[in-house]
């Protein structure tokens, strides 16, 4: 048996991994989603900032690639920012956001009824990086004329007082490359010293980690669960808890395969030692 085991066709392995994750797509199941202490930081500041009147700057530097790690957790920031009653200006870094960041707006904003120009802002894409920033940080009317449907920034009622990052509430960047640390850290958040919160994909949140304990980050959402921890502390399922559930199945197949294997391993290795102490060879 052990030695069949140990020998197993990786086919089956496949078909246990697929089946890990087709069946949690098809049935209704939920797993205990408890939201770490980086995820309620960013929760606390949108919050906080509900609290004070103020307004949100969210960056979109994402593409395709990312969606659907960085969309969910997109839609869950902006529907907990619309049901706060939090003003949002959306801009873009990355050429090929404008598209998921616009289709995310005009989703949370038609749920709760918000209007483009009054309760959002949406500056569409600016090439340049870190010269963006660092003019949105001087004069934020100069870097955005105007919206992305080519309104005045400055008669817009949500533009309309907005003058640079310092009057802005929290920045949050959703961050698929090195926008979070290569620009909006060294170029915004040092040069200008407001709160910065970043959501990235879950490759790149351990590089972000030291941020948080610099403090030149109060928050950070990572990957596909830490959408998922979001959409819990805002009461709101969406696609980042559902994709959470063959994630989490798959990863316990990959488990249960890793411990019978060592298992398997170390009671070969005890059976070999066994037939050589009694001088038996094996068949």
């Amino acid at each position: 048996m052990t030695e069949r085991l140990m020998n197993l066709d990786r086919r089956t392995i496949f078909v246990f991994v697929f089946l890990g994750v087709l069946i949690p797509l098809l049935a209704e199941f939920t797993f205990p989603i408890k939201p770490t202490s980086t995820v309620r930081a960013v929760y606390r500041e949108i919050e906080r900032t509900a609290d004070e009147g103020g307004t949100v700057l969210l960056a979109f530097d994402y593409g395709p690639g990312s969606e659907p790690e960085l969309q969910p957790m997109a839609l869950a920031l902006l529907r907990h920012c619309f049901s706060r009653n939090v003003k949002i200006v959306a801009v873009c870094l990355w050429p090929d956001a404008p598209g998921l960041a616009q289709k995310a707006l005009e989703t949370a904003a038609a749920e709760f009824g918000k209007t483009s120009g009054v309760d959002y802002a949406f500056m569409g894409y600016k090439p340049g990086g870190a010269s963006v920033v660092i003019n949105m940080g001087q004069d934020l009317h100069s870097a955005f004329p105007r919206d992305f449907t080519g309104a005045r920034t400055d008669s817009l009622a949500v533009t309309r007082n907005l003058r640079t990052l310092k009057d802005f509430g929290f920045v949050f960047d959703f961050g698929a490359g090195d926008t979070v640390d290569g620009i909006w850290i060294p170029y915004g958040q040092e040069k200008y010293k407001f709160p910065l919160g970043a959501g990235c994909t879950a490759v790149i949140a351990p590089d972000l980690f030291p941020y948080l304990q610099s403090k030149q980050l109060v928050g950070l959402i990572g990957g596909l669960a830490g959408a998922a921890e979001y959409e819990a502390l805002v009461k709101r399922t969406g696609t980042a808890t559902t994709g959470m559930r063959p994630q989490s199945v798959t990863h316990l197949v990959i488990i249960l395969f890793i411990v019978l294997g060592n298992l398997m391993y170390f009671l070969q290795r005890r059976s070999s030692r066994s037939d050589n102490s009694t001088g038996r060879a094996r068949p």
